[in-house]
């Protein structure tokens, strides 16, 4: 099986989950991009948080079958505000939908833009890809702003949990 149809098979795994399984994995993706993982069971919206440099991170993980759309751009950015965070990452199960020729103001990124003052946060848009990958640009850009990213094993993540 080649590597791309591995990453596929896993990442496929990752979107077909149950909820409180994708809630937990988005628990554990913010631990390894060095974050502290977000609370279990109702978590207000928050995956993940850190500070870097004084500047506030939030985390958020969509692991959706589907491309995340402008209403999830809306939620990402209410998130945002409401967080008084200045770094937004969001983790999408497979993407983010794009604009098109006969609707060239939609998408994700379009929506998002459209929001006051979108330009004081920087925003890292990531996909179980680039996470699972950790060699796209998305990454590379993601990791300037983010904490030493860690390796997740099971004493790690069980020590995690003990606190």
């Amino acid at each position: 099986m080649s590597n791309n149809r591995q990453i596929n098979a896993v990442i496929e795994g990752f979107v077909s989950a149950d909820s409180a399984t994708k809630q937990e994995q988005g628990r554990r993706f913010a631990y390894v991009l060095g974050l502290t993982p977000g609370p279990a069971g109702a978590d207000g919206g928050i995956d993940g948080y850190g500070v870097v440099d004084g500047s506030k991170i939030y985390f958020q993980s969509k692991l959706k079958s589907s491309r995340l759309g402008a209403e999830d751009a809306g939620i990402f950015y209410s998130n945002l505000v409401r967080h008084q965070a200045d770094i937004g990452i969001l983790l999408a199960g497979v993407g983010y939908t794009a604009s098109t020729p006969s609707l060239p103001n939609a998408g994700f990124q379009n929506r998002l833009l459209e929001f006051p003052n979108i330009e004081n946060y920087r925003i890292h848009l990531l996909r179980l890809r680039d996470i699972l990958l950790r060699d796209t640009p998305q990454w590379d850009r993601a990791v300037e702003d983010l904490p030493p990213v860690r390796q997740l094993t099971r004493e790690a993540w069980d020590g995690f949990n003990e606190i």
